[in-house]
């Protein structure tokens, strides 16, 4: 019985060691990889630049690294792809330029134009030289506004940086990026204008219409409904002078509400086929501009009926991404 027990007991042993291995060469967190760095900016070792901006004061480039250990056999050598000493490779993907190693297939590749690595396939992305970025291949066929250097700024809503990030950001069509998590909480918090410039970063329509139709059903009291006032679309970036509506100001080119008033509303002295160009079913106006993502981005139907229209029609937006860094 005391050869079983110590036989079983040699047998359990080396079970446990495998799971220590495995265990060792998880990396951390955020990359899975078999090396770390020593940070020459505190002579420190972290598994990666995340790992050493938790935690220290102060960041990280992980380009300037010159020095790794091996986690396989402890061994400090200059960067390179595989141990100088056991002959483990330190990431299945590895870029000596970035110093990045990593066992996880995320479609790595590098980009010379944008000077780091990013995820998500080269075959997917393509290097716009003139907003100095990687946008997707579907805006080359047909065609995207380019800002320039548009990603070497920081997302304006949580104002964090966007070139070297790692979370996804969304490019509207204004071209203005910000982080994809921060558009999709603009959207619930019924904010719909970029935060850079103000133009709809979606699809509209259905909203246009359902604020027609509180228009329509809200008339103004008749001391005020030949007021006119003039305004500017933040969408086509014209002028209109349209009838005054507390429910919004449409503009007259494009029929969207995302405007503002560019000076006070007055009473029209004009004759009345004027006032018919800008009447309450084809034009209302500024309140939506605002209802389209300025100072008053959400809107409160005077109706069950139109918050159910409203909900079921909300626009949806369109999901393209520039590629993280890998």
């Amino acid at each position: 019985m005391s050869e079983s027990e110590t036989t079983n007991g040699e047998n359990a042993a080396p079970v446990a060691e495998p799971e220590q291995i495995i265990e060792k060469r998880i990396g951390c967190a955020h990359y899975k990889r078999r090396a770390k760095f020593v940070t020459p900016c505190c002579n420190k070792l972290y598994m990666c630049r995340y790992c050493h901006d938790e935690k220290e004061e102060h960041y990280f480039n992980r380009k300037s690294v010159t020095e790794l250990i091996c986690t396989e056999c402890d061994t400090r050598q200059k960067v390179q792809a595989e141990c100088s000493n056991c002959g483990v490779r330190f990431g299945k993907y590895t870029c000596l330029i970035c110093n990045l190693f990593d066992d996880e297939d995320k479609k790595q590749y590098h980009c010379e134009g944008c000077g780091i690595c990013r995820v998500g396939g080269r075959d997917r992305f393509f290097h716009c030289e003139r907003c100095n970025m990687c946008l997707p291949v579907q805006l080359q066929r047909v065609g995207h506004r380019c800002v320039e250097n548009v990603s070497r700024a920081n997302c304006p809503v949580c104002l964090e940086d966007i070139h070297t990030s790692r979370i996804p950001c969304h490019i509207p069509d204004c071209g203005h990026l910000l982080h994809r998590p921060c558009f999709e909480q603009m959207l619930k918090s019924g904010h719909y204008a970029c935060p850079t410039c103000q133009t709809s970063m979606i699809d509209m329509t259905n909203l246009w219409n359902y604020l027609d139709s509180e228009v329509a059903a809200t008339p103004m009291p008749p001391e005020y409904a030949d007021y006119k006032t003039t305004i500017l679309c933040k969408d086509c970036h014209k002028l209109s002078t349209v009838k005054f509506h507390v429910v919004g100001l449409k503009c007259q080119h494009c029929g969207g509400y995302n405007t503002c008033q560019t000076n006070g509303f007055h009473k029209d002295t004009g004759s009345s086929e004027q006032c018919e160009s800008s009447s309450p079913s084809s034009s209302s106006s500024t309140s939506s501009s605002s209802r389209s993502g300025s100072s008053s981005a959400t809107f409160e139907p005077r109706e069950e009926r139109h918050t159910e229209e409203a909900s079921d029609d909300l626009p949806r937006a369109n999901p393209m991404d520039e590629p993280p860094q890998a």
